[in-house]
């Protein structure tokens, strides 16, 4: 039970479903089976992430003297950035010249991996002892947050390419406000640190 719990409050806190559109938003310029690819891609990053910060999360940031804070803040610029560009597009013909397939970022972290996530994750790794349960929980909770991504691109071929732009522009919005979340969460743990 306690395995099935911490596989549901990761699969809540990597939120595939509600950054669906916003990943499709990102994509959109790659056919159907591209971005299928890409969206397993992202997910198998994603996945590593979350292991890697289980097992070196606390050692790594504290090497590099980087505080939890830190963390939320990269993550917010982050979201920031890419919501600038989804809120304002560029031309038609400078997408041709400029469509860049994302590659780890802002798909597997961010959006996926992001610094909630890695907190839990580690705060999870602190609170119980035997490691095999936290990994069990990323893995059980990566089979459907897997199904969630792959499972996306379905949703551009219903919504065409005048919706998704509506989507893209809208779901810009929301994470233009994610980031603005994730930079007064960051200055509430400095504040509080």
């Amino acid at each position: 039970m306690l395995i099935l719990s911490l596989a549901f409050i990761f699969f809540i806190v990597a939120n595939p479903i509600g950054n669906g559109p916003v990943m499709l938003a990102i994509i959109k310029d790659f056919d159907y089976q591209h971005q299928k690819r890409i969206m397993w891609r992202e997910s198998v990053f994603a996945f590593f992430l979350a292991l890697f910060f289980q097992f070196f999360g606390e050692v790594f940031l504290g090497t590099l003297h980087v505080a939890p804070y830190t963390l939320t803040y990269c993550g917010g610029i982050l979201l920031f950035l890419v919501a600038i560009s989804m809120i304002f597009p560029v031309l038609p013909e400078q997408v041709a010249r400029a469509k860049k397939e994302p590659f780890f970022v802002p798909i597997a972290t961010p959006l996926i991996s992001g610094p909630g996530l890695m907190t839990v994750i580690m705060a999870k790794s602190q609170d119980i002892t035997d490691w095999w349960v936290i990994t069990a929980a990323i893995a059980l909770s990566w089979i459907p947050v897997t199904f969630a991504l792959v499972g996306a691109p379905m949703m551009l071929k219903v919504l065409k390419r005048r919706g998704m732009i509506a989507l893209e522009q809208l779901m810009g919005m929301i994470l233009m406000l994610i980031s603005v979340e994730m930079f007064v969460s960051a200055t509430m743990k400095y504040i509080n640190s």
